[in-house]
């Protein structure tokens, strides 16, 4: 097997060990505090549109609360696909962010056409030409849209006073990234010997190139693969965890009554032994925070002062 595939397969199987340890350990986190942060896209809509809930309800603990997905879905989509956040809150760089957002997102479905068309083979005997010309066309178009958008936010934030201040290393770096990959890309996609789209077919066939890769191709593959193995230990994995700070905690105001298993992981937590005290917290070393919060938990006056 070439070196180029092993390459590729341990960068894949890094990339989905690290971000599903990640997942794991977010799901095994304690309950979250509740922020009470509305707007929530969650009930009627017109109740959403001014930040209402259903505590404006009388007695609300006597009726169903509306908990349908339909307005979270909704919001995510327009985060997703138009960066709705960065659009309301700091228009300067939302163009760029929006091209380098819709370059990744073109690029992986050019990848998986490319992809598909190898792995069917002799089941797409017209549709192939098509299929890779269409992937061509895509993979283009993504490294166009990628690298004018990695490189603008680059600019952004290296001479935009606003952001001078925490522009990290790290997020230079993470865009340079990006740049170097869109344009290893585009120039591996036009060269003219064992172009990228044809050595990525060949990789998932598991053939052996007949002539050597350029090397454009080559670097390209070999920084895609780096960006695998890095991509689960950054930040860059809010792509998948803002179901966690969102749907999770922003926007769960489910009332424990209704909530089973919150019920029991409030439990769980209130169960958890207090190893510290405090003048607030009245003698709560080696209790449980149940007996802590079912005192008064106060020290007396004299005390205190």
């Amino acid at each position: 097997m070439p070196p180029l595939t092993l390459a590729l397969i341990a960068a894949i199987s890094v990339f989905l060990l690290g971000n599903l340890c990640r997942v794991v350990k977010a799901m095994l986190m304690p309950v979250h505090l509740r922020w009470d942060l509305y707007p929530i896209p969650k009930g009627p809509r017109d109740r959403q549109r001014y930040g209402g809930s259903y505590f404006e309800e009388t007695e609300w603990w006597t009726k169903p609360i509306d908990t349908g997905l339909g307005g979270e879905v909704a919001f995510m989509l327009k985060e997703v696909f138009l960066l709705r956040g960065v659009f309301e809150n700091f228009r300067a760089l939302w163009v760029w962010s929006l091209l380098l957002h819709w370059g990744l997102y073109v690029y992986m479905v050019s990848a998986a056409t490319a992809v598909a068309v190898s792995a069917l083979g002799a089941h797409l005997v017209f549709e192939r030409t098509l299929l890779l010309n269409a992937a061509f066309a895509e993979c283009v178009d993504a490294c166009t849209l990628g690298g004018i958008g990695s490189l603008g936010l680059l600019a952004t934030r290296i001479f935009n006073s606003r952001l001078k201040g925490f522009t990290t290393r790290a997020t230079v770096f993470n865009l340079s990234l990006l740049a170097a990959i869109f344009g290893t890309g585009l120039i591996a996609l036009f060269h003219p010997n064992r172009g990228m789209l044809i050595a990525l077919a060949e990789i998932v066939a598991g053939r052996h190139a007949t002539g050597a890769y350029s090397s454009a191709t080559v670097c390209h593959f070999a920084l895609v693969a780096f960006f695998l193995v890095y991509f689960p230990f950054t930040h860059m994995t809010h792509m998948y965890m803002k179901y966690f700070t969102w749907h999770g905690v922003r926007w769960d105001d489910l009332p424990a009554r209704f909530d089973e298993g919150g019920r029991r992981a409030i439990a769980k937590n209130l169960a958890r032994r207090v190893f510290w005290r405090a003048p607030h917290i009245h003698e709560a070393a080696d209790q449980s925070w149940a007996a802590v919060v079912s005192s008064s938990g106060q020290l007396g006056k004299t005390e205190h002062d």
